[in-house]
């Protein structure tokens, strides 16, 4: 169950970032996305994501790590849960999937934790 929920949110995310290739860039770069930007008139860490996924899906990955460094690694990391989540089905015999999943995981939430320091702290 929870590879079948993992997969289908990893999906999600590359087929909005698809989707949100198709939304002309003006249009993005003013409107708030962001509940902190609306409410508290001040950004995130998070702030840019929408952004960068939708550069990523055009194809500019220098584009998508200027607008949030965390758009391509978490990009990233979605193609690493869905590659693992096929690899499971097409070689079950393969030990090492779960390490490789959690180490996927963790670089992707340290990758997170660390642009939350940057960006308080920093």
């Amino acid at each position: 169950m929870g590879d079948r929920i993992a997969l289908a949110l990893a999906s999600a995310a590359i087929v909005a970032a698809l989707i949100a290739a198709w939304i002309p860039r003006t249009t993005l770069a003013t409107t708030p996305l962001c509940w902190s930007v609306i409410l508290l008139h001040r950004q995130c860490p998070g702030c840019g994501l929408t952004r960068s996924f939708a550069a990523i899906g055009r194809g500019s990955v220098s584009e998508a790590n200027a607008l949030n460094p965390l758009g391509p690694i978490l990009f990233a990391w979605a193609v690493a849960v869905i590659a693992i989540r096929f690899g499971k089905r097409a070689a079950p015999r393969f030990r090492y999937w779960m390490q490789l999943d959690l180490a996927f995981a963790a670089a992707a939430g340290l990758c997170v934790l660390t642009r939350a320091l940057l960006f308080y702290f920093g």
